[in-house]
């Protein structure tokens, strides 16, 4: 009996929200630690490349630079791309020049990103949301996504945008994903789009946009507790990555918790 084999693996990173070294977040998570952790456990499983779905840095820390220097050092001695978008913590041009050094090309925002990784094409959007929680694209992002599809890649077309353009889990985060994804799949439902692979709501869920189907990476840094109630946010001190493995006729989703699990905080929303 054959078995198959993915034609490629992907690692997808999400919600790192990382402080200055020495620093915790919400005092009690060393996430910068959290990350080389990830990292070193996440490329055992011998990935052709990092997906960073957004959300590096935790707002108003200042890592930027430090993040980009450190995939690139990865990127350098691996040989392979680190894919980033930015998130709603992300700083207006946090996730700029210094990232995506692989691009083949480049949108109207910094971090919108074209790389072809072994023949599979991955488009990278900034769905911004700084000062707020959901996410947009703009027309020009809407079209030159548009652009980019018309010629077919050889295995296909993945799209990254930190916003999900489905709906959360938590009822207090409903609303925060990605607005107008109609819009959206306006302009890829006839297009070579695979998936769309987004983060933000720091739990893993899978859904679709039309016929596309949507995964949501549990976060890297921290994920919510679905069992708390409605209007409480509780945040678990357990980080989660996922395994992207694409195959002719399928691409999956296995999602790796690296961590153990207890609560780190709670906290009244609304």
């Amino acid at each position: 009996m054959t078995k198959p084999s993915p034609t490629l693996r992907l690692i997808q990173l999400s919600d790192l929200h990382l402080v200055e070294e020495g620093k915790l977040l919400r005092k009690v998570m060393d996430t910068p630690t959290r990350m080389r952790e990830a990292l070193d456990q996440m490329l055992t499983f011998d990935p052709a490349a990092i997906i960073v779905s957004g959300d590096i840095g935790q707002r108003n820390h200042y890592v930027h630079d430090d993040a980009a220097a450190y995939f690139g050092h990865f990127q350098d001695q691996l040989g392979i791309p680190f894919i980033a978008v930015g998130g709603n913590h992300d700083p207006i041009g946090g996730v700029g020049t210094a990232y995506n050094p692989a691009k083949i090309a480049q949108g109207p925002e910094l971090c919108d990103t074209v790389h072809d990784v072994q023949g599979l094409r991955i488009i990278g959007v900034d769905s911004h949301g700084v000062g707020r929680n959901y996410g947009h694209l703009t027309h020009e992002q809407r079209q030159w996504v548009g652009d980019m599809l018309v010629e077919p890649a050889e295995h296909g077309t993945l799209l990254i945008s930190h916003h999900p353009p489905i709906p959360a889990t938590t009822v207090s985060q409903r609303g925060s994903g990605l607005q107008e994804a109609d819009k959206l799949y306006d302009v890829i439902k006839d297009s070579d789009v695979r998936a769309i692979l987004s983060g933000h709501y720091h739990h893993q869920i899978a859904g679709s946009l039309g016929h596309i189907p949507v995964w949501v990476s549990g976060a890297a840094s921290y994920n919510f507790n679905l069992f708390s109630e409605a209007e409480t946010l509780q945040g678990m001190n357990d980080g989660w990555a996922t395994i992207v493995d694409v195959y002719p006729e399928t691409v999956t989703f296995s999602s790796v918790i690296f961590t153990a699990r207890e609560e780190v905080f709670t906290k009244p929303v609304g």
